[in-house]
């Protein structure tokens, strides 16, 4: 009985070491299969944690490299667009300069109508762009919702918000995706300082508001500047706010209209009689301007006020190109920024691929000569068994 059972022990532990033997074979023809030393955890607990966190970081930095991908693609069409909509601001330029041309036609001025028309329908189809996926580009955060709607007075009224979205390009670098429209198209700063003119002026006149501050921003009146010519020859000014004359005096070229906190520059030739209301205006919105283009193109080219007028659109389609021409370089910076950031990821992505490598590949001659080794160990191995198994006391009866 003991002989039996120490027989069946024996025969357990032979198979036992075969089945070693042949799982270490197996291995190495996984790793040889596969090009990789460390296919579990047990192959190498240490090496297997750090493949694990290269790995982990690995992955991390390709969401990172797409989520600079969309940003570009989003960014570069904002850019396309910013670039567009400038070439046709500075065309709207440079129709209404040439409708102060006291030398054009009412003819000449109905054809400049009508292309400041199309220019003013082309903007409007530019600044409700979309993106590759079909959002809005100037919406802010609302990209789904068209940002500008235009009636037939020529009025347009934003409907997106004042936000701007952005995407984490990497662990503590978050990249800017969006512009809100109202910031880029109605926002623009007012080229004539802190107020906007209007023009009641004579016959001939050349008055032209060149600049009006006021460093109380607390102060919301309303300012006009009468001027008139005394007996002498002299041309006299009288400011008024809200209607209450403040000033009056002598007009001096050099030093302008001042008074309290408030003071004004004027060019041009002015007339007896010529006067300008003023009205707090820090910004303008460009949409406003390509209008009174096309209002005060039906405007007599005789009318001084309108000329002038005109010479105002003309100065507030130049302060929105400086505008956007700043808008699209923003952009740029920021493309430059994705650029950047993506060439340093795929820079470490290199490094981790390195290193990785080094934790995980296999050296084919080492894991070679493992296979034989082991596969001679397991054919030895069968053959003792074999024969062991084979001999009983009946062969030596």
């Amino acid at each position: 009985m003991i002989s039996r059972i120490a027989s069946f022990h024996n025969y357990q532990s032979v198979s036992n070491d075969l089945m070693r033997q042949q799982v270490k074979l197996q291995d190495n023809q996984d790793q040889l299969a596969t090009g990789k030393r460390v296919l579990t955890a047990g192959d190498d607990p240490v090496s297997s944690i750090y493949i694990q966190n290269f790995r982990q970081q690995d992955k991390q930095l390709d969401q990172y490299v797409d989520s600079i991908t969309l940003a570009r693609n989003r960014q570069t069409r904002a850019e396309i667009a910013v670039d567009d909509a400038e070439q046709l601001v500075d065309s709207a330029k440079r129709k209404t300069m040439e409708m102060i041309n006291g030398s054009l036609s009412e003819d000449d001025r109905t054809a400049h109508k009508q292309d400041l028309k199309g220019l003013y329908d082309n903007f409007m189809n530019l600044v409700n762009a979309k993106d590759e996926s079909g959002n809005f580009l100037f919406s802010g955060t609302q990209s789904s919702k068209q940002p500008f709607y235009r009636d037939g007075a020529l009025n347009v009224r934003y409907a997106g918000d004042s936000y701007h979205r952005t995407a984490q390009v990497a662990p503590a670098v978050e990249v800017q995706t969006s512009d809100p429209g109202d910031q880029v198209f109605m926002e623009i700063e007012n080229p004539f300082g802190d107020y906007q003119p209007e023009y009641d002026l004579q016959s001939g006149s050349l008055l032209l508001l060149a600049n009006a501050r006021n460093t109380n921003n607390a102060d919301n009146s309303e300012y006009a500047v009468s001027f008139s010519v005394d007996g002498n020859g002299q041309t006299m000014y009288e400011l008024t706010q809200d209607g209450n004359v403040v000033n009056s005096g002598v007009y001096d070229p050099q030093n302008g209209v001042q008074w309290g906190t408030v003071s004004m520059s004027f060019e041009g030739e002015m007339l007896d009689g010529d006067r300008i209301v003023l009205e707090r205006q820090g910004t303008f919105n460009v949409f406003d301007a390509f209008k009174r283009g096309i209002e005060l193109s039906d405007e007599s080219i005789f009318n001084a006020s309108a000329t002038a007028e005109l010479h105002q659109v003309t100065e507030q389609f130049a302060g929105a190109f400086k505008h956007l021409n700043k808008a699209r370089s923003e952009i740029g910076t920021r493309l430059t920024t994705l650029d950047r950031q993506e060439s340093m990821h795929k820079d470490f992505k290199l490094v981790l691929n390195r290193s990785l490598g080094t934790m995980e590949d296999l050296d084919y001659s080492t894991a070679v000569i493992d296979m034989n080794e082991n596969l001679l160990a397991l054919q030895a191995s069968q053959k003792a068994f074999s024969k062991a198994k084979e001999l009983t006391l009946f062969n030596y009866v």
